[in-house]
């Protein structure tokens, strides 16, 4: 059975019986948000294992709903690095491994490798294919590397399982970080309101998000599974 609670602010949703307990954290968009979350809910418990999730942006080419499960994560700007070291951060063999036999089970393609974490949206393919061959990386997300560095720092082992939810060649419909920023809010608004055919790009990133949902949660259904059956 599950709940919902809050800590320090931060909601998230449990899990627990008799022989494992597992929180979805809901870390809000960037390192700033997930950096907090984390240390919010960190104290609470003596945590198994931290496991950055959600969607992704792809770098290399790929279907929507491939899972990411990279290899190692690094930061891209580092006037955002704070305490997320400017090195790579590694994710952790074991559940990386584990990771990838429940992508055989689940007939999920793997993006392995490199996941960079960026500071903002990234809208545009042509800067998506700069962020891949200069990080040489086949991910990009905006959370991973903050989590990640949390983890190491309290020795915590760490891995990265996301969803794409987008591709390497295709641009989103405009640039989303209006909505991120309380100045520009009114300016991406009436983007959209202006620009109807905006719509089109919108509903198609809420299909691709909804598949890269459903093949995430199928996913988790077979890895915690396994971890149990394995315990």
């Amino acid at each position: 059975m599950s709940r919902v609670e809050r800590i320090n602010g931060v909601k998230w949703r449990r899990w627990a019986d008799a022989s494992r307990f597992v929180a979805v954290i809901q870390t809000g968009t960037g390192l700033v948000n997930a950096r907090a979350a984390c240390e919010a809910v960190r104290p609470k418990r003596p945590w198994t294992v931290f496991i950055s999730s959600g969607f992704a942006g792809a770098l290399v080419p790929s279907r929507i709903g491939d899972v990411v499960i990279p290899e190692q994560v690094v930061c891209a700007d580092s006037s955002l690095t704070g305490s997320v070291p400017d090195s790579s951060i590694a994710c952790s063999a074991s559940y990386r491994q584990q990771a990838y036999k429940t992508a055989q089970l689940s007939e999920n393609a793997v993006l392995s490798g490199r996941l960079v974490t960026v500071g903002n949206i990234v809208w545009l393919a042509r800067d998506k294919l700069a962020i891949g061959r200069d990080f040489e990386a086949s991910s990009l997300d905006m959370e991973s590397a903050a989590i990640g560095s949390m983890a190491a720092r309290h020795g915590i082992p760490f891995c990265v399982i996301r969803s794409v939810s987008d591709r390497l060649e295709e641009d989103l419909p405009f640039d989303l970080n209006l909505f991120r920023r309380a100045g520009t809010f009114v300016q991406g608004v009436w983007a959209v309101a202006t620009t109807p055919g905006k719509w089109s790009g919108f509903n198609r990133l809420r299909r691709q998000k909804n598949v890269a949902s459903a093949r995430l949660a199928q996913f988790f259904e077979i890895f915690f599974s396994m971890t149990e059956n394995s315990s």
